[in-house]
């Protein structure tokens, strides 16, 4: 048996040590992510009368393909689909592999988690904010809306805080925003700026909005 195995193993089961590896998923090759990518959009939002394949969304159905361990960051312009991908297609994706994942808004970061009761683990009290620190999968809709935390007069960034967590233990994150790389990176400071790169996968929603 392998004592350095036996050691990381022990320390792990203590909790006293974290130990890092980034799981990669994949739902097909290009034509099979493609068709799935499509199908799952079109009966998330039942408003869409014909379905159009933007650019963007070539992105997405690459890391369909192979995830490397990494989430989406979803940012640009509005009314390209970028919250039905997030709130909708993701989740569907996810339960395909056996994971449960529930969309959170950011402007609703310190409600209640409506599922706590019934999430494992979960202490049934516990905020939104508190559920995307713990989660396998957090998924924020509308980053930049959210308001500042206030912890007994100390207000802070929540949205720094689940970044931190999701860095602690390589998870993937699910991100959709309006705000630009520049606005990000003012508003979030560069250290969670540099995890969301190593964290998600982004891709850029340019063009007019097909609302």
């Amino acid at each position: 048996m392998d004592p350095l195995a036996t050691i990381i193993d022990r320390l792990s089961a203590e909790k006293r040590l974290v130990v890092r590896h980034a799981e990669s998923l994949s739902w097909g090759d290009r034509e099979r992510s493609e068709a799935l990518f499509r199908e799952i959009f079109r009966r998330v939002d039942r408003t869409v009368v014909r379905y159009r394949p933007l650019p963007e969304y070539a992105s997405v159905i690459g890391w369909m393909t192979a995830t490397d361990g990494r989430g989406l960051l979803l940012w640009g312009d509005c009314g390209r689909g970028k919250s039905t991908i997030l709130t909708g297609v993701i989740p569907v994706l996810l339960a395909m592999k056996g994971f449960h994942a529930c969309p959170v808004h950011a402007d609703e970061l310190t409600k209640p988690y409506l599922f706590a009761a019934s999430t494992a683990g979960c202490d049934p009290t516990c905020s939104n904010l508190d559920f995307l620190t713990r989660t396998p999968f957090p998924i924020i809709d509308e980053v930049g809306v959210e308001p500042l935390i206030n912890d007994y007069g100390e207000r802070y960034e929540g949205f720094n805080r689940i970044v931190n967590a999701a860095e602690r233990r390589l998870r993937p994150l699910f991100l959709a925003t309006n705000l630009s790389k520049e606005q990000l990176l003012r508003r979030y400071g560069e250290r969670t700026f540099d995890r969301l790169t190593r964290l998600c996968r982004a891709v850029e929603f340019r063009g007019e909005s097909l609302r």
